[in-house]
């Protein structure tokens, strides 16, 4: 079934080209800071790749290295996201929810690594850090079925928003 669209006038025309590249230029500019903050983040997490080996504290330099390369991975697929768009491909919910699968996992690890410190401390309640480890685990899952049920269905054509004119 074929969709007949009105015929644009070429003010129209021009206001909608003019907004496409400025959009696209937009997203090269976000595209091109996040790789570079993505650079920054691995140099930075590579210098506590080294201490992570010596005599110091390997548990709060693995910890800071590991929180690092996830922060990464969450920019980089931020960074994906964008590339996608400037290919002018339909934006889509999985790199967002991989995004969020992420955040979930940084942020149980900081809450497992800050009740492992903790538990030497009998003072330390550890029933919220429970709480939200379950909650996070949750979350984690939803996002888990989430991104299984994406992959299996088929992409609906018609929700196309980058849809060329003939």
């Amino acid at each position: 079934m074929s969709v007949t669209r009105p015929k644009r006038l070429p003010a129209e025309q021009q206001a909608i080209r003019v907004l496409g590249w400025t959009e696209r230029v937009v997203f090269a500019v976000i595209g091109v800071i996040l790789f570079v903050a993505a650079i920054a983040l691995l140099l930075h997490a590579g210098a506590h790749l080294l201490p992570m080996f010596g005599t110091g504290d390997i548990i709060d330099e693995t910890t800071v290295f590991l929180d690092l390369i996830l922060l990464t991975l969450m920019v980089v697929e931020l960074a994906y996201t964008v590339v996608l768009s400037l290919k002018g491909a339909v934006l889509i919910a999985e790199p967002f929810l991989i995004v969020g699968l992420i955040a979930v996992i940084r942020r149980i690890l900081v809450i497992t690594v800050g009740h492992a410190q903790g538990s030497q401390n009998p003072a330390v309640s550890s029933s919220p850090a429970l709480l939200e480890l379950g909650v996070l685990t949750g979350v984690a899952l939803a996002f888990v079925v989430s991104i299984v049920v994406m992959r299996g269905r088929p992409r609906d054509r018609s929700l196309d928003i980058f849809v060329q004119d003939e």
